[in-house]
């Protein structure tokens, strides 16, 4: 890009983060935990903003954003964008924001991630070594499926998709629960029942929940088996149990 151009293009991208600075500038959660995923947060011209041009990179204790902005005369609404950070250990931390090919940052946001206290050496309290968050299921069985959502924190929810004895859709979630070792998971399985999704209007009392049985995940992979996990749950008084993979969507 021509030097003037690049300049021009420099001025009106700052002018058009001043501007739209409606809400200031902030890394999302407030306060991380380790390793939980990071965004930085900023108001910008729709216009001006590229998406598209957005790369990250971690720099020591500074996570460098940077982007190309398009030349827009006429600016665009604003908009609020979240830009992936990553995830991080402990520690203190600036998320900063450049035009690419300029040295002076556009916004700075200094943030700190904060540490999982740690817990006694009980098989009650035990930890994950991993985090196991994922589209689960069986892959000779499509049709059915398992989401599971592990915090940094270490709590898990799942939601599991299946269908009942009339191929009629049931959906239940995984809750209420504790890792009994580093690798197997063990809580409730919660039958949801409602409203239709399509009524106009959602009734006060709302969705009613009930437990109907309980579920173990146990994540110990062995050679050859990775990304293998068993998953064993009983609904009503019936088991199933089953090997499930990690689905990894690309």
């Amino acid at each position: 890009m021509p030097f003037f151009l690049r300049t021009l293009a420099t001025a009106i991208a700052s002018f058009a983060i001043a501007v739209t600075a409606s809400a200031e500038p902030k890394v999302v959660p407030a306060r991380p935990l380790q390793f939980e995923p990071l965004h930085l947060r900023i108001t910008v011209d729709s216009c001006n903003f590229d998406k598209s041009s957005v790369s990250v990179e971690m720099r020591e204790q500074r996570i460098v954003a940077t982007y190309k902005p398009r030349l827009c005369i006429v600016p665009g609404p604003p908009q609020v964008v979240d830009i992936e950070l990553g995830a991080y250990p402990a520690g203190d931390y600036q998320a900063e924001l450049y035009i690419k090919g300029e040295r002076s940052p556009l916004i700075r946001v200094p943030f700190q991630v904060v540490g999982v206290a740690s817990t006694p050496p009980d098989p009650v309290f035990a930890r994950p070594i991993a985090n196991f968050s994922g589209l689960w299921g069986a892959t000779q069985e499509p049709g059915w499926g398992l989401t599971v959502e592990q915090s940094a924190s270490h709590k898990v929810f799942g939601t599991l998709y299946v269908f009942d004895a009339g191929r009629q859709p049931q959906w239940y979630t995984l809750q209420a629960g504790r890792w009994e070792t580093e690798t197997r998971w063990t809580g409730l399985v919660v039958k949801s029942e409602g409203p239709p999704w399509s009524d106009p209007s959602y009734p006060a009392e709302g969705a009613q929940y009930r437990s109907v049985g309980t579920a173990t995940l146990d994540f110990l992979m062995t050679p050859e088996q990775e990304d293998l996990a068993s998953f064993s749950y009983t609904i009503n008084g019936q088991t199933v149990e089953k090997t499930i993979a990690r689905y990894r969507l690309r």
